[in-house]
């Protein structure tokens, strides 16, 4: 197994930069997902690292051997692509068994231990009864599946997957990412694993990286991620619904400072925060402006008045989950998010009082238009 390191690596098609400046690494066996949305560079990110394609400028390190310059044979790495990319002509079983049988494979394993290594990454996967079928009668899910599974029957420095769950249903992709978990654990692989889907990445990460627009918006742990994202889009693009923002004007009245929203409604800051929220404010139309965030899940709600930092606002929808309930309310032209475990009485429009965890607000720089109500 490889680490994996990137210094400074940009990729230009023309003049357009699909990767800009990138630095990261991952370490021998870790986990890494990369997530971002469609057109973030992260496919691209991907093939540089296994060679497909080249970078503009910058260096690719496994180990400390630098590999800009080998072909991917030469990198010892296995890749799943989101298209399945099968060979027509052959089973399933020779499809998975392909990689043990390339050309200038150093080690030729015996046909025993091919069918032992084919066998026993299908059954995991969930392929056995297609190893004698051929590409064209199975489904997008099954190719999928055998995709993935001629990926991982060999052993390989990295393994690179390229949405490989995509296409399954619901219910297979979850039994996948169990199964993808385990086979990184038992081999101890390095693998990055590249998703749109953020709940894939928390579920399956050692750690993760969030790409927007060609740039690593942030890296680290599902849960540094989730609970402290270091931007506003981090906040908006992991976590359903998106983390609640509030943008509004840092004012001080009676030796308290607020951010104040339209309409006049204002949410007090503790003074701890205040230092905070103002070295990420920025000046606009004369006035200081600071952008609050808050995941749903650090609201409490209630009937009755909660602190000093309580304040209130009309109910304006209300949808019931399994055993929580997300409360929607409008603040001027924002929807603010709770999600709550108590038994409320309630009505639509009826004014129920919010109180922000105090130890869980966040402040951010500005770096994207707020969606509007």
């Amino acid at each position: 197994m490889a680490e994996v390191r990137l210094e400074n690596v940009t990729k230009l098609y023309g003049r357009y930069m699909a990767i800009n400046n990138m630095n990261f690494n991952c370490k021998e066996g870790e986990f890494l997902s990369i997530v971002g949305p469609t057109g973030a560079g992260k496919t691209t990110t991907l093939k540089m690292i296994a060679g497909i394609e080249n970078v503009s400028s910058g260096t690719i390190y496994f180990n400390e051997r630098r590999v800009n310059q080998l072909a991917p044979q030469e990198r010892d790495v296995a890749m799943v692509f989101e298209t399945y990319n099968l060979y027509p002509h052959l089973t399933v079983y020779d499809n998975v068994a392909f990689p043990l049988r390339a050309p200038g494979r150093k080690d030729k394993v015996s046909p025993e231990e091919e069918r032992r290594r084919v066998t026993a990454i299908a059954d995991s996967l969930g392929i056995m009864g297609l190893l004698d079928r051929m590409p064209q009668q199975l489904s997008g899910g099954q190719m999928q599946r055998v995709s993935l599974a001629r990926a991982l029957v060999r052993k390989a420095q990295v393994y690179l997957l390229d949405e490989p769950i995509a296409h399954l249903d619901a219910r297979l992709r979850f039994s996948t990412q169990t199964i993808l978990k385990e086979i990184a654990r038992e081999i101890g692989s390095t693998t990055i694993y590249v998703t749109h889907d953020y709940r894939e990445a928390l579920a399956l990460s050692d750690r993760m990286a969030v790409l927007r627009k060609g740039t690593i918006e942030q890296i680290g742990t599902p849960e540094e991620v989730y609970d402290s994202p270091a931007t506003d889009f981090v906040g908006r693009f992991v976590g359903e619904p998106p983390i609640n923002l509030i943008d509004g004007e840092v004012v001080t009245k009676d030796n308290k400072t607020f951010l104040a929203v339209e309409d006049g409604f204002a949410v007090q800051i503790p003074d701890e925060l205040v230092g905070s929220m103002k070295s990420l404010a920025w000046e606009e139309g004369g006035k200081l402006m600071a952008r609050l965030g808050i995941r749903c899940d650090n609201i409490r709600i209630a009937e009755e008045k909660i602190s000093e930092y309580s304040f209130q606002l009309p109910v304006f929808a209300v949808a019931r989950e399994a055993d929580t309930t997300l409360f929607t309310f409008k603040l001027h032209d924002v929807f603010i998010h709770a999600r709550t475990r108590k038994s409320l009485r309630y009505g639509l429009s009826d004014q129920m009082w919010l109180d922000f965890d105090q130890n869980q607000i966040l402040f951010f720089k500005k770096t994207m238009e707020m969606p509007k109500a």
